[in-house]
């Protein structure tokens, strides 16, 4: 199965995120409204581990303009200090590209599992496709394998 993640808004993509990796994880992210968020798009905070979701969606943007804006959220995330944090985006990985995101990341990332690309999110879907009904605004972009 193959999705067009570019007919999601941010906030959409945020809430996929958050529903697809808490699945997976087996944890249930806060959620936030609009406006400033410091980076935290999903919280799971159980006792003294806090788990940080930051959603980034740059599909049409790309890999070079993900990587910039990750640089410039450095501070925010080790102002946070979260026990674990997590990244979705809908842009393609690679493990190299997986790689750079964990130097530019930080400590606070502690594996490359954690940074879920457009193909993990696929992936997710597939093991997950009831949440597909709970996002109609990726009925359209679906493409189902013949």
């Amino acid at each position: 199965m193959s999705c067009n993640f570019s007919a999601l808004s941010a906030s959409q993509f945020e809430y996929l995120s958050a529903d697809l990796i808490g699945r997976d994880k087996g944890i249930r992210f806060e959620q936030f409204g609009a406006g400033p968020d410091g980076g935290m798009d999903g919280r799971h905070a159980r006792g003294p581990d806090t788990t940080i979701l930051q959603a980034k969606h740059y599909e049409g943007s790309g890999f070079l303009e993900l990587m910039r804006v990750l640089r410039n959220s450095r501070l925010a995330i080790d102002k946070m200090a979260p026990t674990r944090y997590i990244l979705s985006t809908s842009v393609s990985m690679s493990p190299n590209r997986k790689e750079k995101l964990m130097d530019i990341i930080g400590p606070s990332l502690l594996e490359s599992g954690d940074i879920y690309g457009k193909e993990d999110l696929e992936g997710l879907l597939r093991q997950y496709p009831a949440v597909l009904n709970e996002h109609p605004a990726l009925w359209q972009t679906v493409i189902l394998p013949q």
